[in-house]
């Protein structure tokens, strides 16, 4: 069931799955909304967006190990997209970032209608405090995805 993100129910360990320095996770959940998925009482995801003057950005997509694979990112994609077509005014798209490994996270981002609009190179090397490893490869390169808001309508 979807929720909306309340401040002292932080799921700390899915907020630092997707974004392992907390520093920047605080720093966007000062100034963004979140959305959980809760099954019987316990957060299994949360996603978190932040609107600017021009566009609406996902910071933060995560999804417990355990209940990977059974929608609920779309789930929480698709509640975003709700929230974020009733909050538009200027913005003209979503954008989304992950790294270039990601592979099921950019699979469900394309699904989901994000189109990849660029890459920066070693982003994650020249960002973070240590290195990232998904699936045992070190994380270097980051993807940046957008979807017009038009078409949510």
């Amino acid at each position: 069931m979807i929720e909306k993100l309340k401040a002292n129910e932080l799921p700390w360990a899915l907020l630092l799955d997707a974004d392992p320095e907390k520093e920047k996770v605080l720093a966007y959940l000062e100034q963004g909304e979140g959305i959980i998925w809760k099954e019987n009482g316990e957060t299994l995801g949360v996603l978190i967006f932040v609107a600017t003057k021009d566009e609406f950005e996902i910071m933060n997509v995560a999804v417990a190990p355990q209940s990977q694979g059974k929608g609920i990112g779309g789930l929480l994609l698709e509640a975003a997209f709700q929230q974020i077509e009733e909050e538009a005014e200027n913005q003209t798209q979503i954008i989304i970032r992950t790294g270039s490994i990601t592979s099921a996270a950019l699979h469900l981002y394309q699904k989901k209608g994000f189109s990849e609009i660029s890459r920066e190179k070693d982003y994650f090397i020249k960002n973070y405090a240590g290195p990232i490893y998904e699936e045992g490869i070190l994380l270097r390169d980051q993807v940046t995805l957008a979807k017009s808001i038009q078409s949510l309508r």
